[in-house]
């Protein structure tokens, strides 16, 4: 697959998330418990393409999500720009990157990107630990599975290279 194309499927993966995160969610939330498809893109994004592509995808991915929710305008845009800079340097064209090690890097990226974006919003004290452990811990863990799958499927069933 040529570079144009790899991009192109980028955007169309980014954009999908973005769709399914806003439509399909709902029906799979288990309570006020939602996972973030857009995360997970942007983990695949950050990954394959490095720090500036995850910075840009970032930044475009958050100001969309903050354009719906104005009361925490910027805290998407922060949160997933310094997230996607930070999973990029764990590009794969520097670094072999296992399914398992994506899982991981997506883990530290959920609870990284939630701390900042409850900081970014104005949450304090125990505000803050409360919607960090009532509802990113358990997103996060609904996330992780849901991540996993995906990035089984995406590496095409390869077995570990020894």
């Amino acid at each position: 697959m040529n570079a144009r194309h790899g991009w192109l499927l980028d955007i169309l993966i980014l954009t999908g998330a973005l769709v399914l995160q806003q439509t399909l969610v709902r029906w799979l939330s288990i309570g006020s418990v939602r996972p973030d498809l857009i995360l997970i893109a942007l983990t695949a994004v950050a990954l394959r393409h490095g720090p500036v592509a995850g910075l840009y995808a970032g930044v475009i991915l958050g100001l969309v999500q903050d354009i719906y929710v104005v009361e925490t305008l910027g805290a998407n845009v922060l949160a997933k720009s310094m997230v996607g800079y930070a999973l990029g340097f764990f590009e794969e064209k520097v670094m072999k990157v296992m399914a398992a090690t994506r899982v991981l890097l997506l883990g530290a990226g959920l609870i990284v990107h939630d701390v900042l974006f409850y900081l970014a919003s104005g949450y304090r004290g125990s505000f803050f630990w409360e919607a960090l452990w009532r509802q990113s811990l358990p997103s996060a863990v609904y996330t992780l599975v849901l991540g996993a799958v995906a990035f089984y499927f995406a590496t095409g069933f390869k077995p570990r290279e020894t």
